[in-house]
């Protein structure tokens, strides 16, 4: 075979080699990988990170997510809502596996009708506020000059409702917890005076009560995507993901059925809107539950 005709065939083999190539998926962000953020269904309701997701759950979840969107995964569970605030708010996240309060957190950005997929409860979630029993408290307005106790920022029932609940109060001082039954030690404890709680939750016993619960019905959690993933072509990875959802954590609760979000959401958006809008607490610290606007508004 002449030199010539050796140069055509390995140039032939090459571009047939090329072809046969598998195209590097749209979804692949700028660094080359698939970023998914995992809290999970609940709020307040894991006291320590290895109760956010088994390993054997992980294992399967980042194989899952693999499949579904043909890029390497990096795949983040995280126990605290607020880092998983503070990763929503950077964009770092392309699909993320949420409670209710960072559901309504993530549709603040206009992406109203994206295909959010329900993590359903098992239990029927409201927030309240929840004082000892022997506590002379038997209103809200009664908390002023108190010590609260919430969840960290970015939980719904744990942060966004109380506070919206006590706004014009003067707090003496407020605490944080990572799960409610931090926050119910703590009030046992008399570190605080009252604490956020959820009444889907088991009762917690005689010794305590509820001084007011808020009366918006929890919706479930939301598998939501980014803005950035929502612009490329999604479906072939919703449908794997549906596909697939007898595969998924069970206490996950995912649904294979995209759910009516702005409509269940449209309340509780404004008000994480509202709130995140104030100067919020910080641990140990005085705090006034209002923020004046420029307006005069509150």
């Amino acid at each position: 075979m002449s030199g010539r005709s050796v140069l055509l065939a390995i140039a032939l083999l090459s571009a047939g080699c090329q072809a046969a190539a598998p195209e590097r998926s749209t979804l692949c962000g700028a660094n080359g990988t698939f970023r998914v953020g995992y809290v999970g269904a609940a709020e307040g309701q894991n006291r320590d990170a290895a109760e956010v997701i088994s390993a054997s759950d992980l294992e399967r979840m980042r194989r899952l997510m693999t499949v579904a969107s043909r890029c390497p995964v990096e795949f983040e569970p995280l126990l605290s809502p607020e880092r998983a605030r503070q990763r929503l708010r950077a964009g770092h996240w392309d699909l993320a596996f949420l409670p209710p309060g960072l559901t309504a957190l993530a549709m603040q950005g206009g992406v109203d009708d994206q295909p959010v997929r329900a993590l359903m409860q098992g239990s029927r979630s409201r927030s309240a506020l929840l004082v000892l029993d022997g506590s002379p408290a038997t209103e809200i307005k009664d908390l002023n000059g108190q010590r609260l106790g919430l969840l960290p920022r970015g939980s719904l029932t744990g942060f966004y409702l109380p506070l919206y609940n006590l706004h014009g109060l003067q707090l003496q001082q407020v605490r944080y917890a990572i799960s409610y039954a931090d926050l119910l030690h703590m009030l046992r404890s008399g570190v605080v005076d009252a604490i956020a709680w959820d009444s889907g939750l088991p009762s917690p016993g005689p010794d305590v009560r509820v001084l007011a619960e808020d009366g918006h019905e929890i919706p479930p959690g939301g598998m939501v995507l980014s803005a950035a993933l929502l612009a490329e072509d999604h479906k072939p990875l919703l449908a794997t993901l549906d596909a697939s959802a007898d595969q998924m954590p069970q206490d996950l609760g995912y649904s294979a059925t995209a759910f009516s979000a702005p409509l269940l959401f449209q309340d509780l958006r404004d008000i994480v809107r509202h709130v995140e809008s104030w100067t919020l607490p910080k641990d140990g610290q005085s705090y006034n539950v209002y923020r004046t606007a420029v307006g005069g508004e509150p």
